[in-house]
C-alpha cells in the first residue's frame, strides 16, 4: 500500500507538472494567438481612418497637405520623395493595449490626378513573461517561432532591418512591451466624375423627337452616325448612349442607341425607343461638387489668357475669375525649337475657376486642355463654345514633340458646375447655331438643349432636356475628368 501510495504520489507530482507547463504554455500561446489577430485588426481600423481623411479631399476641395495638416497629421520624414504625412499612434482597445501608426503618400498619379498610399502598422502588446511558447530553437539567429509570429521582445525588428519598408532610415529601436506587429498597404484611387455618357439625378427628357442618343470613340477619328448598321466597322463604338436616371422621372423623344436605367420607373421597350437593356431599378447618387481650393490661384485678367510654358496634367496652370460672362480666348504652347515637330500645338492644361456666370464666346487654341469651374451659370449659343481641338488628335504633340494620344476632342474643354448652396437651382443653357464638343459636370444643375444643337463628349446633370432636333454622341474615349469619391484599388500585407 505504501509502494502503492508513493507510486501515485510521483505520478500525480509528473502530472501536475505537465499540467503547469502545458497550461502556461497555452496561455501564452493563445494570448499571441489572440494579440497576431488582434495587431491585424488594429492595422486594418488605422487604414479605415487614413482612407476615410483620404476621401476628404473631395468633399473639402483642399489640396493633399492642407487637408492632413488640417486635421492633425504631420509631415513624415519618409516614405521618399513624399510628400507624407502621418498619425499615431492611435490607441485602440482595453487598456490602449492596441494602437496603429499610419502613414500616406501620394504613390503615383492617374489623368493628373494622384493616387495615395496608405501604409498602417498595427501594433498588440504582449503580456507577460518573455517566451515564444512553443519552440524558438530552430536557430541561434533566427530565434524560431518569435520572427515567425513578428514578436518584438526587445527590438522592433522591421524597424531594424527594413527600415521605413523601403529600405530606408534603418535603426535599432527598443519596444517598451513585448509586441506583435503586422502591417499592411492599401492604395486608393480615384473614382472619376465621368465614367458613362449621360446622368441625370432627377429627371431626363430627351432627346430631340428628332433627334439621337449615341456613342462614338474619337481615337477612330470624328464621329458619324452608325448605330443603325451592324456592319458598320464602329457599330460596337456607337451604341453605347447609355443613359441613367436616378429617379423613375423618364421620358422620351427621339431613340437612345444604348442602355436605360432608371430609379423606380416603368420604361419598356414597348414605350420607349431603346436598342439596349432596360432595368428600372438602379438607384444612384452623385455628391455635391465643392470649389476647389484657390490659394495660389493667379488672378484671370482680361478676355484673353496665354497660358505659360511647362504645364502638365498633375500641375496646370490656375487662374480665378470673378465672372466670364463676357468671354474667353485661351491660348496654348507649342512645340519648341529644336525638338520634333518644332512650332506645332503642344498639350497644354489650366484650371480656371470663375466665381460667377460664364457665358459669351469661350475659345480654346488647338492643344489646350481647359478645366472651367463656375459657381453661377453657363449660357451659350453652341458655336459660341469654340473648341478647335479634333477627334483623333491630329495635328497635336506632347511637349517632348512626340505625337499626342489625348484623341478626345470633347475631353479637352470640361465644364464644371459647382453645386450651389441654400436650395438655389443652378443652370445650363445650349442654345442654337451650331454644336458642341464638350463636357458637362454639374450635379446641381438643370441643363437645356433647345433648337438643334449637338454635344458630343459627356453629361452628368440633375435635370435635362432636349427639345426640336437637339442630339448627344458620347465620346467613349473620355474616362476621367475629376475625382469624385475614392476607392481602395489593392490591398497586401506586408510579411516581412
Amino acid at each position: 500500500m505504501i509502494y502503492a501510495l508513493l507510486t501515485i504520489v510521483i505520478l500525480s507530482l509528473i502530472a501536475a507538472n505537465v499540467l503547469v507547463n502545458s497550461t502556461t504554455r497555452y496561455n501564452v500561446s493563445s494570448r499571441q494567438v489572440k494579440a497576431w489577430k488582434e495587431a491585424l485588426y488594429t492595422a486594418e481600423a488605422g487604414g479605415d481612418v487614413a482612407f476615410a481623411e483620404v476621401r476628404k479631399l473631395v468633399t473639402t476641395g483642399l489640396p493633399f497637405s492642407a487637408q492632413f495638416v488640417a486635421d492633425g497629421w504631420t509631415v513624415s520624414a519618409s516614405p521618399t520623395p513624399g510628400p507624407a504625412y502621418v498619425k499615431g499612434p492611435i490607441t485602440f482597445g482595453q487598456n490602449n493595449s492596441l494602437s496603429a501608426t499610419v502613414t500616406v503618400d501620394n504613390a503615383t498619379s492617374t489623368n493628373g490626378f494622384a493616387c495615395y498610399r496608405i501604409r498602417s502598422v498595427g501594433t498588440a502588446k504582449l503580456f507577460g513573461l518573455l517566451r515564444v511558447g512553443m519552440d524558438d530553437r530552430m536557430n541561434v539567429t533566427t530565434k524560431g517561432d518569435s520572427l515567425i509570429r513578428k514578436i518584438d521582445f526587445k527590438y522592433d525588428h522591421f524597424l531594424a532591418t527594413y527600415g521605413d519598408g523601403d529600405g530606408n532610415n534603418t535603426k535599432i529601436q527598443a519596444v517598451s512591451n513585448p509586441q506583435i506587429t503586422r502591417r499592411i498597404e492599401t492604395v486608393a484611387v480615384p473614382q472619376w466624375s465621368f465614367t458613362g455618357a449621360l446622368k441625370a439625378t432627377d429627371s431626363f427628357a430627351g432627346p430631340g423627337s428628332a433627334g439621337v442618343v449615341d456613342s462614338y470613340d474619337s481615337k477612330n477619328g470624328a464621329y458619324y452616325f452608325a448605330a443603325n448598321n451592324p456592319s458598320d466597322p464602329h457599330y460596337s463604338d456607337a451604341t453605347n448612349g447609355d443613359v441613367s436616371v436616378g429617379s423613375s422621372s423618364f421620358s422620351q423623344g427621339g431613340p437612345i442607341y444604348g442602355n436605360v436605367t432608371t430609379d423606380g420607373g416603368n420604361v419598356t421597350h414597348a414605350s420607349a425607343n431603346v436598342s439596349g437593356t432596360i432595368d428600372n431599378s438602379v438607384p444612384f447618387s452623385i455628391p455635391p461638387l465643392v470649389e476647389p481650393d484657390t490659394t495660389g490661384y493667379l488672378p484671370g485678367i482680361g478676355s484673353t489668357l496665354n497660358v505659360p510654358p511647362g504645364t502638365t496634367p498633375s500641375t496646370p496652370a490656375q487662374y480665378v475669375y470673378n465672372s466670364l460672362s463676357g468671354g474667353l480666348t485661351i491660348n496654348g504652347q507649342n512645340v519648341l525649337p529644336l525638338l520634333p515637330n518644332a512650332g506645332k500645338p503642344a498639350e497644354t492644361y489650366v484650371t480656371i475657376v470663375v466665381n460667377g456666370d460664364v457665358g459669351g464666346t469661350i475659345t480654346i487654341k488647338q492643344g489646350v486642355n481647359a478645366k472651367i469651374y463656375f459657381t453661377g451659370n453657363l449660357s451659350a449659343k453652341a458655336n459660341n463654345l469654340v473648341n478647335n481641338n479634333v477627334d483623333g488628335a491630329t495635328g497635336t504633340y506632347n511637349a517632348d514633340g512626340s505625337a499626342s494620344i489625348n484623341y478626345s476632342r470633347a475631353g479637352h474643354m470640361q465644364f464644371y458646375g459647382i453645386s450651389p448652396t441654400g436650395g438655389s437651382t443652378q443652370t445650363i443653357d445650349i442654345t442654337p447655331p451650331g454644336n458642341v464638343w464638350a463636357t458637362f459636370y454639374a450635379p446641381g444643375a438643370d441643363l437645356s438643349m433647345v433648337g438643334n444643337p449637338d454635344i458630343f463628349g459627356a453629361i452628368v446633370c440633375k435635370n435635362f432636356t432636349g427639345n426640336g432636333n437637339t442630339g448627344f454622341h458620347y465620346d467613349k474615349q473620355f474616362i476621367g475628368g475629376i475625382p469624385i469619391d475614392y476607392q481602395v484599388a489593392s490591398y497586401v500585407e506586408d510579411i516581412r
